[in-house]
């Protein structure tokens, strides 16, 4: 049996509680999740100036952006802000099936390998 995720060609759930909903890639606030992302006037360009470039010449990488932060909502609401060291600010669009309490976030990375290099860790956040 296939597990509950997208099939890949159809975009359609094969398996589990949305079997046969179309796949859209979005939170469960309808957002498309990504990564945070510093901004131009940041640390982030102090420390990484090769970036300037591109940041100089696409005015939508001039403003910060939050990252997606997956939560239980019911101990953490929604559209709520939390910094996370090592990752950045982010903000709860999401609710995954998995995160269950107080204590458990799932942050947004735009690769597979990006997460698994991140890896679970027990930070301490500080909400906005």
């Amino acid at each position: 049996m296939l597990a509950p995720f997208p099939d890949f060609w159809n975009r359609h759930f094969v398996a589990g509680p949305n079997k046969g909903d179309v796949y859209t890639g979005r939170t469960a606030l309808g957002t498309e999740p990504h990564q945070p992302y510093a901004g131009l006037l940041s640390g982030d360009t102090l420390t990484h100036p090769w970036t300037l470039p591109h940041r100089l010449l696409l005015p939508w990488l001039w403003f910060a952006h939050d990252g997606t932060i997956a939560a239980d909502w019911r101990y953490v609401a929604p559209r709520t802000r939390i910094y996370i060291p090592g990752y950045g600010w982010g903000r709860v669009e999401d609710k995954g099936s998995a995160i269950k309490g107080r204590n458990r976030l799932d942050l947004y990375f735009d690769s597979h390998q990006e997460a698994l290099r991140w890896g679970r860790k027990d930070v301490v956040g500080r909400q906005q």
